[in-house]
């Protein structure tokens, strides 16, 4: 699945896609939500079929394109960084996000 792609699609039908976060964002009412919900059984976060609908329901009539309809997000955690991802591709980049925020050591100047 392409993100940039999605991220468009996710645009048609008034929701915001902003980076690797677990939330989406309604563009009428501003609305945040996170569209993952604890499996019944499971440890993993899944998401519902309906993820990109806003609780308000603002977009509720809007038509959705089958690109969206398919893709189901994956709840991702690395080095404590929660992630979002829509395919196996967006996983690499995401490690490569993830692993960016690690902390660096800085010299001590006084020394």
């Amino acid at each position: 699945m392409d993100r940039t792609v999605l991220a468009k699609e996710l645009k048609a039908v008034g929701v915001s896609l902003n980076g690797w976060m677990p939330v989406l964002q309604c563009e009428v009412c501003k609305r945040q939500w996170e569209p993952f919900h604890t499996a019944v059984g499971s440890s993993a976060p899944t998401a519902r079929l309906d993820y990109w609908k806003c609780p308000n329901n603002c977009n509720a009539d809007l038509q959705t394109s089958r690109m969206i309809e398919t893709a189901l997000p994956r709840y991702v955690v690395i080095n404590n960084i929660p992630g979002m991802l829509f395919g196996d591709e967006d996983l690499r980049e995401f490690e490569i996000y993830a692993y960016s925020m690690d902390a660096t050591q800085v010299p001590n100047k006084e020394t």
